[in-house]
């Protein structure tokens, strides 16, 4: 029996508050420095320049890390890929193809391809290592928000603006399939771990599943009364995390059909990633990154330092990154002694104490 067909029916998953982990800052104050160290977290600020002199510099709207740990690529509103060696920190490159804004970037599995898309409808694939590093250029009916590779890297999805999830042979550029969408504002879209359960949402606040192999529809569910703007599965595939407008982060347990519901307050949740087994980081209105222990349901850090919203979040290895609508991209990394430690009986400055995973 496959994973989508064991999935059991649930009524609300939603958005899970995903935490950015981001270690190459440059221009931190020493005050927001300090701050951050007393909370455990150390953090440096990567500010993006802008493309000319006579223009402010781009939001950064989505983040990537390659997958051996030693490139940003950053993407925003200036239509220009970024890449950023994080040991000798500083740009390598800027990769310029795109003729508006770049709303998502994402490596392959083996970090050899690096794929980029955005408003002017078009997806592009880069080898980020040749001279002339544009490879191939896809073509989509819409706006792109948001694309991911399977797990083997073979495939590529993408949503956006209109009802239709496109499926790409990555090595071809061939369409394999496309697939009904339930809205035409879809934003979130992530790959089950095993590569069988393709899960999406958007403006309507429900999600789909669909079977990856066959492209049957699976589940569809109301997750959140306003547009979904992330999703993520458990790094085992156990768990479903949705986050959106709503202000929530739901989280479910497709064995189990359990489910439970983080409450952000005021803050609209943009963004999640899981930074480790049942840890989740959220990025969102606030301009903070909230870190959650998914075992004890309760938020056990909360990363501050951006002046506009957290858009987008990125993990790997012991990086956590951030990036937003403030120009910056944030660096974190978190002492491993705090990190295995007990919580201490006083609370750090600035952020609440980070306890031992249970």
């Amino acid at each position: 029996m496959s994973q989508l067909a064991r999935m059991p029916r649930v009524t609300a998953i939603g958005s899970l508050v995903a935490w950015s982990c981001l270690w190459a800052a440059m221009f931190a104050s020493p005050e927001a420095q300090a701050q951050l160290d007393a909370a455990g977290w150390t953090s440096q600020v990567i500010n993006l320049p802008p493309s000319n002199a006579s223009e402010r510099p781009p939001v950064a709207t989505s983040v990537t890390l390659h997958p051996d740990g030693t490139t940003l690529a950053i993407a925003g509103d200036n239509h220009i890929v970024y890449l950023w060696d994080l040991p000798a920190q500083q740009f390598t490159k800027r990769l310029r193809g795109h003729r508006d804004w770049v709303r998502t970037v994402t490596y392959s599995p083996n970090g050899q391809v690096l794929a980029s898309a955005g408003s002017d409808r078009d997806i592009i694939l880069w080898d980020p290592t040749a001279a002339s590093p544009l490879r191939e250029r896809l073509q989509m009916n819409a706006a792109v928000e948001t694309i991911a590779f399977s797990p083997d890297g073979t495939q590529l999805a993408a949503i956006g603006f209109n009802k239709v999830l496109r499926l790409f042979d990555t090595a071809t550029g061939s369409t394999i399939r496309e697939l009904a969408c339930p809205c035409v504002d879809m934003r979130a879209l992530a790959w089950s771990p095993d590569g069988q359960v393709i899960a999406a949402a958007g403006h309507n606040g429900k999600v789909r599943l669909w079977d990856a192999v066959t492209g049957r529809t699976g589940q569809e569910f109301k997750s959140h009364q306003q547009r979904v703007r992330d999703l993520a599965f458990s790094p085992d595939g156990s768990q479903l995390v949705t986050a959106g407008e709503d202000r929530t982060i739901r989280v479910a347990d497709l064995a189990s059909g359990d489910e439970f519901v983080l409450a952000t307050g005021n803050a609209k949740v943009l963004a999640i990633a899981f930074c480790g087994p049942a840890l989740l980081a959220s990025g969102g209105s606030d301009n903070a990154v909230r870190i959650w222990n998914l075992n004890k349901r309760t938020e056990v850090a909360r990363l501050t330092g951006h002046t506009g919203s957290v858009a987008a979040l990125a993990y790997g290895g012991e990086l956590l990154v951030s990036s937003g609508y403030d120009s910056t991209v944030r660096v974190w990394t978190r002492e491993r002694s705090i990190a295995e430690s007990a919580p201490t009986t006083t609370p750090r400055v600035g952020a609440l104490p980070l306890p031992r995973l249970e």
